[in-house]
Parts: structure tokens; sequence; C-alpha cells
């Protein structure tokens, strides 16, 4: 019960501390922006991402996509896009250098082929608002950041997704707060999400950004760039932008499955026996309040006698599943889902509890998570998680 209210403490917290943009003039001129956009088999997302940030109200930016060997419709359409705009350039990579994940050595290509003062990294599934752009980099300048991420409007579609993306945005919160990623004096506090991702370039060069062992094999591309950084001096913030970016994905129960695997595999693969014990700890959490309020409601009614030693029992576990109701709840009425879904939380973490199991079995096994048809790289053992490293307990092997 007590570890069920400090959560929804720590969600609380989060969005409380999770403010809009500041209103901010831009200089002028303004800072020209690289958007680096890297897409691997994106044919159904990337007209309507495209359209979005070429119809940005900043003044001074390039769209630069990355195409990480798509196979499907993804090249042409991106052909005919950048006869439509000479704002849009285009390079592809035919190969993955050996001990890189995909998404990292795309962005690390976009940002070395780009000379924009800033980099802003994006995926392909997101659309974004005419002033989205602006508004940020409003921001970051009035700030005087290096590092800017935000909680954008992604809102769950289908079962999968509704049931793991919460308790995904709920262990977020352990992470770090908002508040607690502007503190320096709290350098490894840091969160972040990919959809969204604005980067001062003389921060990232200095720090050799993607291209640093820390972070060219990761899958956590978001969250570990943002720590990285911070741990680097680098001044961050995280705002929100629910009204300025849009991302649906992961719309099938293998989709959301695969997504979330992949997005906690660089720290499992880091400390898998660790992360098994969590796991664990996961299904426990859902499970036993549950399991624990049904068995003292069969005893009020069998063995009235025993009505104080079943009460007692009774009252923490019915606590302990509102507290985790309301956790959930607290994401889900931002993103205007059904209530319904809220009930739910307990068997969200059993569901993400397993998830931890099966990405444990494939960094234990030496498999690695897939992702878009290629296998996890061999993992950094650098990862952080509240501030302590995550020795490598187990490795995952590359095949």
């Amino acid at each position: 019960m007590l570890g069920a209210g400090w959560q929804l403490w720590r969600v609380r917290r989060t969005l409380r501390e999770t403010a809009p943009p500041v209103e901010a003039a831009l200089p002028n001129p303004a800072p020209h922006v690289s958007i680096v956009v890297p897409v691997r088999n994106e044919e159904q997302h990337l007209g309507s991402c495209l359209a979005s940030l070429l119809a940005q109200d900043y003044p001074d930016f390039e769209v630069f996509v990355v195409d990480d060997g798509s196979t499907d419709a993804t090249p042409a359409l991106l052909a005919i896009w950048q006869q439509r705009d000479a704002r849009l350039r285009v390079y592809r990579i035919e190969e993955l250098p050996a001990g890189w994940a995909g998404k990292a050595h795309a962005l690390h290509t976009g940002a070395s082929l780009t000379r924009g003062e800033w980099l802003l990294f994006t995926d392909a599934d997101t659309r974004h608002a005419p002033d989205a752009l602006r508004r940020a980099m409003a921001h970051a300048l009035a700030q005087r950041l290096d590092f800017l991420s935000m909680l954008t409007d992604a809102r769950p579609v289908g079962s999968g997704s509704r049931l793991l993306t919460p308790a995904g945005a709920v262990l977020m919160t352990h992470f770090a707060t908002p508040g607690e990623m502007r503190d320096p004096r709290q350098p490894h506090r840091a969160l972040a999400v990919g959809h969204y991702l604005l980067v001062r370039r003389p921060a990232y060069e200095a720090s050799g950004g993607y291209s640093a062992p820390e972070l060219r094999s990761s899958f956590g591309d978001d969250v570990g760039l943002a720590q990285f950084l911070k741990q680097r001096g680098c001044r961050e913030d995280f705002i929100d932008g629910r009204t300025l970016v849009f991302n649906e994905q992961w719309t099938t129960w293998r989709s959301a499955w695969q997504g979330w695997r992949k997005s906690v595999y660089s720290v499992t693969a880091s400390a898998p026996w660790l992360c098994l014990g969590a796991g664990l700890g996961l299904i426990s959490y859902g499970l036993v309040p549950v399991l624990s309020a049904l068995i003292a409601l069969l005893q009020l009614l069998v063995r009235r006698h025993r009505r104080g030693r079943s009460l007692r029992t009774l009252l923490p576990a019915f606590l302990t599943l509102i507290l985790q109701v309301r956790a959930r709840r607290s994401f889900e009425r931002e993103q205007r889902q059904p209530f319904a879904w809220s009930l739910l939380a307990p068997v969200s973490w059993v569901a993400f509890g397993l998830l931890m199991l099966d990405t444990v079995r494939l960094a234990l096994s030496g498999r690695g998570a897939e992702w878009k048809g290629r296998q996890a790289p061999r993992q950094p053992s650098s990862i952080q998680v509240l501030g302590l490293p995550l020795q490598r307990l187990g490795s995952a092997r590359r095949r």
C-alpha cells in the first residue's frame, strides 16, 4: 500500500511539474534548425509526418530524412516529397555497421550530415502543430537550455497499447520528474520521449552524441541521450507539448509488445537478474492485492467469526487497488481515455511484468530484442536508473 501511495505521488508530481512552453519571442535571425527524421518502412505514416514538419511556421529550418534501408514504398514516397519541397533532403543507409542500433546510427548520420545550430530528432509516426518548433525553440532559448523533450499527445490505440502504455508511463516517473530533470544538482535524473528531442548542436557534438560508446548500441535512445547529456553538465527541461505533437503507435498487441520490449531492453540487458526480480515484483504488485481482497471477501462470507482478521486483510488490499487505479487514471484522464480502462490497473502491472520477464529471457538467451527486423546489438553497461549504475550481471550476445 505504501508503494502504491508513493507511486501515485510520483505520477501527480510529474504531471504538476510538466508545464507548457514559456511564451517568448525568437531572436532575429533565429537559429537554423535541422530536423532529423529516421525512417525504416514507414509508408503508412510518412506523408502526414512530412506534411506537418514542412508546414512549421519557424523561420529557418530544414528537414533531413534518413532512410534506414526501407524495403517498402518509403523510398518512392520520399522521392516524390523531395520534388515538392527544397527544404527536404534524403539520405539512404544501405548497411548498418556492426555494434550499432539502427535508430542510433540513423540519428547520428543525420546529425553528421546537417549543419543546423540546433538538432530536432523526431519520429516518422508523429504529427506536429504548425507552431510546435517555434514555441519549443523559443522556450529552449529563453531558458538557455541544451536539451528539451516533451510530453506529447500519444493516445493509446488498441488493447495492447492501452494496457502496457500507462504502466510504462508510470514507471517512467521513477527515472525523474521534470523538476528533478531541471535540477543540475541531480545529474542522473533525466527523462525524455523520443517523439521530440531538441538538442543544441555544440552540446551534442562535445559529448559525442550517439557515436559515444554509451549510446551507439542502445535501444533506449531517448532517455539514454537525456541522461548522457545531463551527466556532462547540460541544462535540460521537459515540457507539456500535448497541443504541439501528436502520435499514434503500436496499434496491435504484437506491435505494442515489441515496442515496449524494445524500450526496456537496454536496461534489462545491462542487469537481467535485477530486472527478473523487477518483473516478478510487478506481477505480484498486480496480483497480490486482487487475490488478497477476494480471499478476504470470501472469508467474510464464509467465516464470519474471523471478521476482524478478514477486514485487516481486505482494507489494505482495497486501498492498494484504489491507489493503483488513481495513479493510472491520472495519466488516462489527460489522454481522455474511458474510465473502464483505469480499472484494469492490476492487469496492466501483470502484463508489464510478463513483458519484463520476456525481455529478460531474450537477454539471458543471447537472442536480443528485435525491432523492425533487426536484433539488438550488445547493450552498454553504463545504463543508470534512479542515479544508480546497473552493472552487467549478464550479457546479450549480438547475432
